[in-house]
């Protein structure tokens, strides 16, 4: 599995922050993109442990035999094997816990290197211009879940919502993956079906015909005791792992846990730490380092970067229209706004399109521009000289990630274009003028 783990994968493992949690429940979804855990591994140096081992095994491609032989005889050593009493921090009840064992072990095994292969994977595809389609694969599993089955062979655009909650592993012990697909290939595959071979017992195989319309997912209501949240999970894919760790950057999670922090522990000084935060040398240079990945299409970019808040006074005016966004209150950019063709060509021809310092300037126009309400979404005016300004779109309807189920939805920069009011047509004038007339919220 090595050959196929590049360096941005092993990076995902190495920068995680080490958390402690009693439940797989305590760490949750997005967390685990800045978090590593093993449940009931209470004492740091254990997890820590767990921790290195993992790195090895992803970074060397180490096969569960060298993992375990590596990693069991140091648990076995600090009394983290087998069965013992401990009491659970959050309930104070006192539970017969299963600690080490083989069965473990492979299940921290299985869960980290696949979610390493899935970072790789997604981050590949995202950045080939060459390969628009993601297609889905059972594994080699003989009994596969129903749904899994279902989704064999299909075939969609790789940033359709489906892939936000349905990318693959997206099930306890599940082997399914998936492949770039080329325009061409995909045409191959809908003309001829895709060619599958029989199973080493000598059954299945023949042809597969594909699909390119996702089914209707059906729900269930899931309740996290232990973070008291109501999630609704598709039919098929499990409780956790309904997220794809590929499409939301170490930044942003982070950013985005910070601020839940934040708000009920300081709620006072919330606006203030966290655009401080925001307007940190680090956190610009790591900015200026995605901009310059998403102009470049680096292979190994992130696909999003954190660059705004939803402040209180956003967020109550929000609410007056009977808009709550108080959870969701971290703004991305996502890469293929810097880059794409279908967002930037029309203004790069029409020479409004942003530069790169302009790029650069985004957090501090978040900042401090007037903002305007224009019923459905949020404007911001950054003013650029006497007779140009920047028009800033955030669209806060949530529906791109959010109506699977998924809370990997956040508000999002939506367009962003130069508005040149002294020109000779009245394009930017107009516009500049309509903007102007709308509700101010700053």
């Amino acid at each position: 599995m090595a050959d196929f783990i590049p360096k941005a994968a092993l990076d995902y493992i190495k920068n995680k922050i080490l958390k402690v949690g009693f439940s797989y429940k305590d760490v949750w979804n997005e967390e685990h993109a800045t978090s590593f855990t093993v449940a009931k591994a209470m004492q740091i140096d254990v997890l820590s442990d767990f921790h290195e081992a993992v790195k090895q095994a992803v970074g060397n491609g180490q096969s569960f035999e060298t993992f375990k032989k590596n990693i069991k005889p140091t648990l076995q050593q600090k009394g983290w094997w087998g069965r013992k009493e401990m009491i659970d921090p959050l309930t104070g009840h006192t539970v017969n816990a299963q600690l080490g064992s083989d069965r473990r072990l492979k299940t921290i095994y299985n869960v980290n290197m696949r979610s390493a292969y899935q970072k790789g994977q997604y981050d590949r595809t995202m950045a080939s211009d060459l390969h628009p389609y993601l297609m889905y694969h059972i594994g080699p599993s003989i009994k596969h879940r129903e749904e899994h089955a279902v989704w064999n062979g299909l075939i969609l655009p790789k940033d359709d919502p489906f892939w936000d909650s349905h990318f693959p592993p997206n099930g306890w012990g599940c082997k399914c993956y998936t492949r770039a697909v080329s325009e061409a290939r995909k045409k191959k595959y809908e003309n001829e079906g895709i060619t599958v071979p029989p199973r080493a017992d000598g059954t299945g195989g023949g042809k597969l015909a594909v699909k390119t319309v996702a089914p209707p997912d059906t729900y269930r209501t899931f309740f996290n005791e232990r973070k008291g949240t109501f999630e609704r999970i598709p039919n098929g894919v499990s409780p956790g792992i309904n997220w794809n760790q590929g499409s939301i950057n170490r930044s942003t999670a982070g950013l985005e846990h910070l601020v839940q922090k934040t708000r009920d522990k300081v709620p006072e000084q919330f606006d203030s730490i966290i655009n401080s935060i925001l307007k940190s040398q680090v956190n610009k240079n790591d900015f200026y380092g995605f901009i310059e990945d998403a102009l470049g299409k680096k292979e190994d970019h992130q696909h999003t970067a954190a660059v705004g808040l939803l402040d209180s006074r956003i967020t109550k005016f929000l609410i007056g229209k009977k808009i709550d966004l108080s959870k969701y209150p971290i703004i991305m950019l996502e890469s293929k706004l810097v880059n794409g063709k279908k967002y930037t060509g029309k203004h790069t021809r029409m020479g409004n399109a942003p530069s790169k310092n302009d790029w650069y300037n985004l957090i501090d126009w978040l900042m401090d521009a007037p903002i305007f309400w224009d019923g459905t979404g949020l404007i911001y005016l950054a003013k650029v000289s006497e007779s140009q300004y920047m028009k800033i779109a955030v669209d806060i309807s949530l529906k791109t990630k959010s109506h699977r189920g998924v809370r990997l939805a956040l508000p999002k920069i939506d367009t962003m274009y130069l508005l040149d009011i002294s020109a000779e047509s009245t394009i930017g004038s107009n516009e500049f003028n309509r903007i102007k007339e709308l509700e101010k919220i700053r």
